[in-house]
Parts: C-alpha cells; structure tokens; sequence
C-alpha cells in the first residue's frame, strides 16, 4: 500500500502532467503577464540572464498549480519539513506574529500553525480573501473535523478599515497573527496613502512596504517570526522558521517599524536568490518599487546608425495593437505597425531621422527607445 507521501508525490505528477499540456503562449495575457515578470526579475535580479526568464515564469506557473492542490489537501501540511526556531510553535507559548512571503507554498503555514492548535488571524488583500479565503475555510473546517480541533481561525481583510484595531484585539486576546509581508496586488500603494508605507533595500532597488506589522508588533508586544516556505527539487515542501524579532518596552516606535520590517526583507533575500522560479511576487512586485530618478542625459550629434534599445524596451504584438514596453518604467505605449517595424529592421535603414522626421526621432531619442 502506498503511504501518504507517496499518494501526495502522484498527485503532483499528475498536475505536472496535466500542467505540460497546455499551450501557455496562447493562454489570455501570457504575453503581457510574461514581459512583466521579465522585467521585474532583471530590475531586482540582474544576474539572471534574460534568456533565462521564460523557464523560470514557467516554473513558476507551476509552482502556482502545486500550491493550489496543497490547499485542496488535507495531509499535504502533515508531510511539510519543518526546520529553524519551530519549538515555538505552541498555543500556550503565547502569541507571535508570523510574517511570510508568497514563495514555494505559501498557504501551508495555515494548515500546520493551525493542525498544531494555535488559535489563528490570517491577514489577507481583498482579492485573495475572495479569490483563496473560502478555499483556505474550507481547509480549516476540514482539518477541524479530521483531527478534532477547537482552535480559532479567522480571516481578516487588510483593506478594511478596521482591520489594524481587529488584529490589534485579536493579538491582546493571544491569538497569532498570520501575514503576508511581501504584499499582493490589492495592497500596493496609491495616492494618499503616504504615511502607511517606510522604504527598505531590496536587492537592486528599493520598494515600499506597509508598516502595520511593525505597528502591531510594537504596540501588543508581540514578537515576529519570519517564516520562509519553499519546495524542494523532490517536491518535498520545507517551512522554516527564522530568527525572532522581538519588540523592545518603550523604544522608538517608528525606528522599530524601519528596522523590524528591513529585517524581514534581508531575512528573506537569500531565499528568493536560491528559489527565484517559486516567488509568485514577481507578478506585482512593481506596483511596490520605488521610482528611480532618471538620469539626465545630454545628446550629441549621431555619428553612428541608431539601434533598438531592447535592454529598456520590448516589443509585444497584442491583439489590438503593438505594444512598447518599458521595462524599467513599467509604462505601455501603443505603437503603430509602420513604427514597429521600423525598430525591427532598424539595419535596413538609411537615416531614421530622414523616415520619421526630426520631431519624433528627437522623441525617440529622448525616450531612449533608440540608443
């Protein structure tokens, strides 16, 4: 009889299996969806090179697959490898906060905080709490009636405007706050929302986090726990729980939040560098990056023939129309036909400033769609 191990390792065979035949290029959006993960994995990790960006947005649309079944499987969180600090993962150890990333799969910290009985808060984007919160209920109560558990669990939007208070209580009345500290699309800042957002180091960049973890971590005194999850090549799915972040009595409110959530960023660097094909974060980390102030550039004179900037720029033939893609800019530009290909047969042509004209060749110049 194949034991429980073996069944999962089937079953995710089969979603492989059933994954390799579809046609992903003709998948709604691949294109779009693709490019901008491209350009988000060279703004933060150049030294992938980009001829390697199409396999690892492949693994990484897998990986998505495997996370989905984990969800649907109820004893997919009692064969996950916990290693790190997981001693403390006990209801009378009193409440944490643990703070994890959309990496490998992700959902599986629920399923095992709340198999080992602690009384659980999931924070969760307005989105994801429509999209995944009745499935991860739904895996709750099944864990519930499986093994017998009477532990809280409940889901909490972020985007709520009584979330913060919510959790605050929940934290006082001992129950664990479970986080997604690298954002989701829903969660990314706009316009006004300034003060609830500190800048960390990230790779190449900086990008904007939400402080409120750091908030709630201060004012209930409560420790963080970072936690990564990743899958191993045998498919094997890893937890590990990271050092504590502990808040101190009386400090500096606002200098805990900076270091307590730049910790959390370096805590999970190393792990994004080794499993970059498994961080689902790459479909919306832009919405987080902040700007860079461009250079000024001064042009001269062209003495040499203008070429495609296509360390910047890319192509996309959509539907309705050509598309130029800034990838550093995260900015489309719908193009005409005659202007595509143009910059595709740039070689064939004499003087573009003699095709285009003078003003949009300056343009494209400036814009340093040509270089």
């Amino acid at each position: 009889m194949s034991t429980a191990k073996q069944l999962y390792k089937q079953e995710l065979a089969h979603c492989r299996e059933r994954f390799e035949q579809i046609d992903l290029q003709k998948e709604r959006g691949y294109l779009m969806k693709f490019t901008t993960f491209s350009a988000n994995v060279e703004n933060l990790l150049p030294a992938i090179p980009r001829k390697e960006h199409e396999s690892l947005f492949e693994e990484l649309l897998l990986q998505q697959v495997y996370t989905t079944f984990d969800q649907k499987c109820l004893t997919a969180g009692d064969l996950v490898k916990l290693r790190g600090t997981h001693d403390e993962i006990t209801k009378n150890s009193g409440p944490k906060i643990y703070c994890t990333y959309h990496l490998g799969s992700y959902r599986l910290l629920t399923s095992v905080l709340f198999r080992k009985g602690v009384d659980c808060v999931l924070l969760v984007g307005s989105n994801m709490n429509r999209n995944q919160g009745d499935g991860m209920v739904e895996h709750i109560e099944g864990l519930r009636q499986k093994h017998g558990l009477t532990n809280v669990f409940r889901v909490v939007e972020a985007g709520s405007p009584s979330a913060g208070l919510t959790v605050l209580r929940e934290l006082k009345a001992g129950r664990s706050l479970i986080v997604y500290v690298d954002g989701s699309p829903e969660t990314a800042p706009e316009d006004g929302d300034e003060t609830q957002f500190l800048s960390v180091r990230f790779g190449q960049r900086r990008i904007l986090t939400r402080k409120g973890v750091g908030y709630l971590s201060h004012a209930a005194g409560v420790p963080i726990i970072p936690v990564v999850s990743y899958r191993q090549e045998d498919t094997t799915n890893v937890l590990y729980f990271l050092k504590l972040i502990r808040p101190i009595a009386r400090s500096d409110r606002d200098m805990y939040c900076q270091e307590a959530m730049q910790q959390l960023y370096d805590a999970f660097w190393p792990y994004l560098n080794r499993y970059p094909g498994q961080w689902e974060g790459w479909t919306y980390i832009h919405s987080f990056l902040q700007p860079e102030i461009p250079k000024k550039r001064f042009f001269q004179q062209q003495l040499k023939r203008p070429v495609f900037n296509e360390d910047r720029y890319t192509l996309c033939d959509l539907e309705q129309a050509p598309i130029l893609f800034d990838r550093r800019l995260y900015q489309t530009y719908e193009i005409t036909e005659d202007l595509r290909d143009l910059l595709l047969n740039l070689h064939e042509v004499d003087s573009v400033e003699d095709l285009v004209g003078q003003e949009m060749f300056g343009e494209l110049m400036e814009m340093e769609v040509l270089r």
